[in-house]
């Protein structure tokens, strides 16, 4: 069923293909005016480029080392949690009291005011201070393994989505083509490009010189379900909200406790790796253009010149204009002699973070991701006239000061030194 999909596909652009050929080929034998325009085009100064691109992608197989080695250690804390007992107190009335240790009689001695009478020997309160232990799992320890555990779903699941998204490899066909020629008094320029982009995962010609894994993917898609678990385990359920603020504090207790130090390190790996979690391998070929394409590229742009030239006037017209912009300083052009590298911020990929709002994450944490607020953007917009209005004052004193500034002759100083000479000798 596919194979005659295609076909069906391939015998549809055939048939357009071959109408549109034999459409142009007629109107340059019978119109002379289109027969002249694809002479000066084919005489004309003209470049045509098709380069083919490969991109071959793979997962970083690193990171997803590093988290798989912690979990171990995380999952122990998980399940065997901190705890401490914590003493609680509370004033309440006296007939509701259940736990009166002597702490409680030291306070009713400095609370007068919660006794209500005395009579010989016997004193009765209103109130008393209730003492009472309860086990807690609030320790730093376990606010530190919290916060963990939501900053690394936040950082598996970002690059998860990013790896499902873009992470397969892809081939590009470009086809560029610029042509300047001159019709009549006219100085013509045409540029024209087209990109095809489409997977290559089973292409078989592709030089796959690249370590690529299928495996990785899979052990992504379960890294990314363990931690979907985790923050939703019953030890997040529990600490809730309780986050800590890096820089995380080395008390006693990480130090010493192998879980937690691993803990550690994990954190601090996870807070320099910034990439987006896969690399990738871009190999670029240049390649001959068949002389047919060749014949019919100049056709089909000769025909949109011709329509471009009858339908576009080359005058300015105001109720035409959507736009105007006039250059306030003289441009100065420079000449270009070198190609430009492969780059890689041609390839970064700019995520969607607005799905990091909708998740339990800590204050600063969702902070980093969220834009200026509306008194934030006032007081920033104040902060840059203050700092504008600066520069401007600096800059009159500064001019005021050189203008009032003079050069004095040396010749004033030598007949001062005479005076001041001739003076003295007279005193004496």
């Amino acid at each position: 069923m596919m194979m005659n999909d295609e076909n069906l596909k391939e015998s549809l652009f055939k048939k357009v293909y071959d109408s549109s050929s034999s459409f142009i080929e007629e109107l340059s034998k019978e119109n002379t005016v289109f027969s002249t325009i694809l002479s000066l085009m084919k005489d004309g100064n003209a470049t045509i480029e098709l380069k083919k691109r490969y991109i071959l992608r793979a997962i970083d197989q690193v990171w997803i080392e590093t988290i798989e080695e912690s979990l171990p250690y995380l999952d122990i804390i998980i399940r065997n949690p901190s705890k401490y007992l914590e003493e609680i107190e509370e004033v309440m009335p006296v007939e509701m009291a259940r736990n009166i240790t002597v702490r409680s009689l030291q306070h009713l001695s400095q609370h007068t005011n919660f006794i209500s009478r005395i009579e010989g020997d016997e004193i009765t309160p209103s109130k008393i201070l209730n003492v009472w232990r309860d086990e807690t799992m609030m320790t730093y320890e376990n606010k530190f393994v919290n916060t963990l555990i939501h900053r690394l779903y936040a950082f598996v699941n970002m690059r998860y989505e990013i790896a499902k998204n873009v992470g397969q490899d892809t081939k590009t066909s470009t086809i560029e083509f610029k042509e300047e020629f001159m019709h009549e008094k006219t100085k013509v320029k045409v540029n024209m490009q087209i990109e095809m982009e489409e997977s290559a995962e089973d292409d078989e010609t592709v030089e796959r010189n690249y370590s690529y894994s299928s495996g990785l993917w899979k052990r992504l898609v379960k890294l990314n379900g363990i931690m979907s678990t985790y923050v939703n385990s019953m030890f997040c359920q529990q600490m809730g909200k309780a986050f800590i603020r890096p820089p995380v504090m080395r008390t006693n207790a990480i130090l010493k406790n192998k879980n937690l130090r691993q803990c550690l390190a994990l954190w601090r790996f996870i807070e320099s790796y910034e990439n987006a979690g896969y690399n990738m391998l871009v190999q670029e070929n240049l390649e001959n253009v068949d002389n047919d394409y060749i014949k019919e590229l100049y056709e089909s742009l000769a025909l949109q010149y011709l329509f471009f030239r009858y339908t576009i006037k080359n005058e300015f017209d105001d109720d035409e204009t959507l736009a105007n912009e006039i250059t306030d300083n003289v441009l100065n052009p420079r000449i270009v002699d070198e190609l430009k590298d492969i780059e890689e911020d041609e390839f970064e990929y700019e995520n969607d973070l607005s799905y990091y709002k909708e998740r339990n994450l800590p204050s600063y944490e969702r902070l980093r991701y969220q834009t200026l607020s509306p008194e934030d953007e006032l007081i920033l917009q104040d902060l840059k006239i203050a700092l504008e209005a600066a520069s401007i004052i600096r800059e009159s004193e500064e001019e005021y000061l050189y203008s009032n500034a003079s050069i004095i002759d040396p010749a004033l100083f030598d007949e001062d030194e005479e005076e001041e000479k001739n003076e003295d000798e007279e005193n004496n």
